[in-house]
């Protein structure tokens, strides 16, 4: 019979472990979207800004594909479509222009940053690769 008790009193700690865990990671997605609906009804909206470089320098260089431009149509419209209104060659830097920007939701904007932002100890932007050409993608939160 002791046996048995400890069996079930260790089943509802493992239990009870889990049931925290889960209770935890809940509370993470929870906070997360409180945060992402209240930067969305504070009214303003996340721009995507996208820069073209002449030459990409010493700077790490990645390559779009066809899936980065489908996970994120608002790259591909400001790269490829609608959105490009290139400026003079002339923004701050002799060997940088702006191509275009859009408005982007707050998610889309994370995305963004996540996938082409700062990367490494000193923050430094990699270059994104197209056609020949080299852009930087910068995404702003009001």
């Amino acid at each position: 019979m002791k046996s048995r008790n400890r069996l079930k009193r260790a089943g509802f700690v493992i239990v009870c472990g889990l049931i925290g865990v889960v209770a935890v990671g809940l509370g993470f997605m929870l906070a997360d979207t409180i945060i992402l609906y209240a930067h969305e009804s504070s009214g303003g909206q996340p721009m995507l800004y996208v820069m073209e470089r002449a030459e990409p320098g010493e700077s790490m260089v990645v390559p779009l594909t066809g899936q980065d431009f489908a996970n994120h149509p608002a790259l591909d419209a400001v790269i490829r479509g609608e959105e490009r209104n290139p400026s003079a060659w002339e923004w701050g830097y002799r060997d940088q222009r702006v191509v275009g920007g859009t408005k982007v939701s707050y998610r889309e904007s994370k995305a963004l940053h996540d996938a082409y932002g700062p990367r490494g100890e000193r923050g430094l932007y990699p270059l994104m690769e197209c056609e020949d050409a080299y852009y930087v993608v910068v995404t702003t939160w009001p």
